[in-house]
């Protein structure tokens, strides 16, 4: 099937044009930030790992290593796993000093600008012939699909039209520090592209060519030789070193570098790659070898590398070949563009602009972006060359596997940043050399010049392959070792290597009032970027630290001479940056630090941590351990300069204020917010150093403090420390405690009273019963009974005294028996609406079946009967009273809940207070909710009410009924204490 060169135009331009719409609809936020920034998203950017070498070299891997194809996939996991060793503090790094490259990073970490010169030019070598396969894969299918056109003329065409859209990509922004969320998103999207394509493919190839699971299983069994020969590997031991490289090949790439750490915007990103990346290699992994049976069944014998093409040409299928086209096409556009942009980065900050002066008369920022943009076009120029003059006719693993193994070069100053002290620069660029010219002569040289010596056209020699890797990395690390021990290591390059293996800040050398003012920082940058670049970069750091330019102390102008380093390195890399602001970190003040510079001497001595030895190490252990004590002090600390400066705040004081120590640094009492800026303020003026019970209010919560405070020294002007000691806890449980006495006492009024009603009630009741035998008179019968109705009432009211003055005792008339709790409520619901008033409530019953309690039912009834009463009265007609009533973990819970007005909140404390009451006077006792209590604690059970229990409407009141459910043994213990009690 041939496509025409129009055709395949418009297809590579149609998907570039997509990508480059998706990057423009981000930038203008069509594609809201919630989705852009989503650290998902940066994690799917990191899938441009999976290049053509992973798309089209996998299947030569498979074909001619069997298993071993397997590396690159493994490698890359094991990396993004070890993601919170490696990734995160290199991220940090990186992110905290402005470094956009990995050639930043190492001439950050040794302070060279020729170390980062080297990198840059290594790092490129290594990367050509990578990016050289990218664009033989999309040539050679190019040509698969119309073999008129001259693959020189297809590659021109691809790298321009590359070129041009890494241009668009990359320097469309005149600051070239803000972060490329297009550009992520896009990277993201193409790896969804690529993971689609494929898995589609397989799947198709697996049940259209391989007829499903049972039908390959039969084939496979009729075809012995194909698994062993998929399978079988000659070159068992290459595995560790080719691991080894791709797992250094996934932290170093130019374009992997730059995506997981330039264009990265927080650490949880690399958190979710962890496990996203592995699982995304390992659904790409498992889709090759089915491709490859296919190509088996339908003896597909061409280069097995673009397997791909091949299989979709043999099925006929336009689709299918316009599909992997497309995915070669991701695979490839994705690593290009993105290490194109990252490469012109490192040219122009280690080889450019070192060597150049910044022409006069020009604008900064718009001569670094032409700039970029040449550079980007050098390096796709220079691919293409590459490609031209010796990556044409090599096989794309072979050409891969050589670039892995420069990659592997890159190891040892990985290392050595993140945990090497030691190390300097020049054992680093010695060891670097050696490596590197050891890869060009035993594999570089071989592989790109000599295609019959170390690497043959179809297969691997493992031995020479894997003894010159090794070699090579072991030349390397040796050298650097040897040479970073045997030569000394300069006093900038020991702080930078602190900064990077403690992550501490980047600080002068010694702790000094700087002297220098904003008009000498302006002075010094001039020359390089001029004037109006230099004024704009000094608003940025004044504006990006929130700084008053007019007032600024010692601690902001340190700040601002860091923050100005770090944005400048994004600029023009990491030592032209340090090289221009170096005379400030030269100039020292003359006076030394007063009180208030105590916070900044303890922030630089508790952060930089530098390794003491002897007696200062003990020192500043001692004074460690003293802080360590009064930061987790289990009282609010803080402590005050003369001046109203906070010079100390300690944890417990910044978890009651929800003010953490970096938030109120270098604050005055009178700038916190309130009420702490008037409470302390107003202690700190009060002659007496004790404040007793203050309550203060924090949104919705009231807290009782106690505030204590003391000069350090007998010097008027001496600072002082303040105590805050929370005293909210003690006063709820002392409310608590009076309250819990005032119940006791009314219940023992409540006993006196019932005790005392008693007898004269009985004497009423039996006069009332004899005048039905003395007179037969209608209106005597009548008020007799009226008599003995109301006495009934007042036995009825004198029980309840009686039961409330029990609380805490055994209720000696309790009867306990297991009964079907759906019935109890049944019953008091049918008890309820013999009321007029309750008659007309809906009462709506959702209860699971046989509830099974352990109880006397008719007080269980009682406290069913007053709580839906209360719940009737407090409805209005035609009220919904709704009755839930589940099981779980053997405990019963009931909810009443009904529609009514619902409980002020001030009132609900004194619900359960004996004679309480909101109802009309003669209408309630106030003894129906302390009896209700009485009756559930007897039975094990717990009552709470919740009110509003609709919160939008703000009505309704919840009852909420906790009972244990049926046990044995609860009701053997029961009945004993009942009969204990009688």
């Amino acid at each position: 099937m041939n496509f025409s060169v129009t055709e395949l135009f418009l297809i590579v331009t149609a998907y570039l044009l997509f990508l480059f719409g998706i990057a423009y609809a981000t930038e203008r936020e069509l594609i809201p930030r919630r989705i852009s920034q989503h650290p998902i998203t940066h994690m799917l950017s990191l899938g441009t790992y999976a290049s053509i070498w992973t798309f089209y070299g996998a299947f030569g891997m498979l074909a001619d290593s069997g298993l071993l194809f397997l590396s690159s996939y493994l490698g890359a996991t094991a990396a993004f796993i070890m993601a919170p060793s490696l990734f995160i503090p290199i991220f940090n790094i990186t992110n905290r000093y402005k470094l956009s490259s990995l050639a930043d990073l190492f001439a950050f970490r040794f302070r060279s600008g020729l170390v980062g010169t080297i990198t840059t030019l290594l790092l490129l070598l290594a990367t050509l012939p990578l990016l050289s396969i990218q664009i033989q894969a999309v040539t050679v299918t190019l040509h698969i699909l119309n073999s008129d056109v001259e693959a020189s003329e297809i590659a021109a065409a691809f790298c321009a039209l590359i070129a041009l859209f890494a241009i668009l990509f990359g320097t469309r922004h005149p600051s070239m520090r803000a972060r490329n969320r297009g550009l992520v998103m896009a990277m993201a999207i193409s790896s969804l592209i690529k993971l689609a394509v494929l898995i589609s493919i397989a799947i198709y190839v697996f049940f259209t060519v391989l007829d499903g699971p049972s039908n390959t299983l039969l084939w496979l069994k009729q075809n012995p030789e194909i698994l062993p020969s998929l399978m079988s590997s000659n070159h068992d031991d290459s595995w560790h070193t080719l691991l080894l490289a791709f797992f250094t090949a996934t932290l170093v790439m130019p374009h992997m570098f730059h995506l997981a750490f330039t264009e990265n915007r927080s650490a949880d990103s690399l958190y979710k790659a962890s496990w996203g990346i592995p699982l995304y290699l390992l659904l790409l992994a498992l889709c090759v070898p089915v491709i490859a049976l296919a190509g088996y069944k339908l003896e597909v014998h061409q280069e097995s590398s673009f397997l791909l093409p091949f299989v979709s040409q043999a099925l006929h299928s336009e689709w299918l070949i316009i599909t992997a086209f497309i995915g070669g096409l991701t695979a490839a556009s994705g690593i290009l563009i993105v290490a194109s942009i990252s490469l012109a980065s490192m040219l122009q900050n280690h080889l450019i602009l070192p060597l150049i002066k910044t022409p006069e008369n020009v604008k900064f920022y718009a001569w670094l972006l032409w700039l970029r943009r040449i550079l980007i076009s050098l390096v796709m120029l220079c691919s293409y060359l590459f490609y031209m003059v010796f990556g044409a006719h090599q096989q794309i693993h072979l050409m891969g596997l050589s670039a892995f193994v420069a990659f592997l070069q890159f190891l040892p100053g990985i290392i050595a940043t993140l945990f090497w002290l030691g190390a300097n620069r020049i054992g680093f660029i010695t060891g670097l050399i050696i490596g590197m010219s050891s890869w060009i002569i035993t594999t570089f040289y071989p592989v790109i010049l000599q295609p019959e010596g170390l690497f043959t056209d179809t297969s691997i020699d493992s031995l020479n392959w894997q003894s010159s890797a090794i070699i090579s990395l072991l030349l390397n690390i040796g050298a650097f070792i040897i040479v970073s021990r045997l030569t000394p290591t300069y006093p900038e390059e020991i702080r930078a290597a602190e900064a990077c293996l403690i992550n501490t800040i980047d600080s002068p050398s010694d702790i000094q009032r700087p002297s220098f003012e904003t008009t000498d920082i302006i002075r010094l940058l001039t020359p390089k970027l001029g004037e109006a670049a230099a004024r704009r970069e000094l608003q940025h750091a004044i504006n990006q630290l929130n700084l008053d330019k007019e007032q600024m102390g010692p601690l902001e102008l340190l700040r601002l001479r860091n923050a100005l380093e770090q944005n400048l390195s994004a600029l023009i890399g990491p030592v032209e940056a340090a090289t221009l602001l170096e005379p400030l970190a030269n100039q020292q003040g003359e006076k030394a630090f007063q009180t208030r510079d105590i916070y900044l001497l303890e922030t630089h001595l508790e952060t930089y941590q530098a390794k003491l030895s002897g007696l200062a190490a003990e020192l500043d252990e001692l004074r460690r351990y003293h802080r360590r004590t009064l930061e987790k002090l289990p009282i609010g600390a803080c402590t005050v300069a003369p001046s109203q400066h906070i010079l100390f705040w300690n944890n417990e004081i910044a978890k009651l204020t929800q003010l953490s120590a970096h938030d109120v640094a270098d604050l005055s009492i009178s700038e916190l917010p309130q009420p702490w800026c008037t409470l302390l303020a107003d202690f700190m003026e009060q002659s007496d150093n004790h404040l007793i019970d203050t309550h203060i209010t924090l949104g919705a919560n009231s807290y009782w403090l106690t505030l204590h405070k003391s000069q350090l020294s007998d010097n008027p002007d001496s600072s002082t420390v303040i105590l805050v000691e929370d005293e909210t806890e003690h006063h709820q449980l002392t409310d608590n405690l009076m309250h819990s006495e005032r119940l006791a006492s009314i219940g023992r009024f409540a006993a006196g009273v019932a005790h005392e009603i008693g007898n004269p009630v009985t004497g009423i009741a039996c006069l009332a019963q004899n005048l039905s035998l003395e007179s037969d008179e209608p209106e005597v019968l009548q008020a007799g009974d009226q008599i003995l109705e109301q006495t009934r009432r007042i036995n009825r009211i004198v029980q309840s005294l009686v039961r409330f003055a029990h609380t805490g005792q055994t209720i000696s008339d309790i009867q306990f028996e297991t009964f079907n709790f759906n019935h109890c409520i049944e019953e008091a619901i049918q008890l309820v609406t013999l009321d007029m008033h309750a008659r007309q409530q809906h009462f709506i019953c959702e209860l699971e079946d046989n509830l099974m309690v352990d109880g006397d039912p008719q007080l269980l009834l009682q406290v069913l009967v007053n709580i839906l009463n209360n719940a009737c009265d407090a409805s209005l007609p035609e009220g919904i009273i709704r009755i839930n009533c589940t099981q779980l973990d053997q405990r019963i819970f009931l909810s009443i809940t009904d529609e009514g007005c619902g409980i002020d909140k001030d009132i609900q404390d004194k619900l359960f207070e004996p004679f309480f009451t909101t109802k009309e006077p003669g209408k309630g006792t106030g003894l129906g909710l302390p009896l209700v209590y009485n009756i559930l604690t007897e039975h094990y059970g717990s009552i709470k009410i919740i009110s509003p229990a609709n919160n939008k409407q703000k009505k309704g009141t919840q009852v909420i009924i906790t009972l244990p459910g049926s046990k044995p043994e609860l009701k053997d213990e029961l009945s004993e204490r009942s009969r204990i009690g009688e």
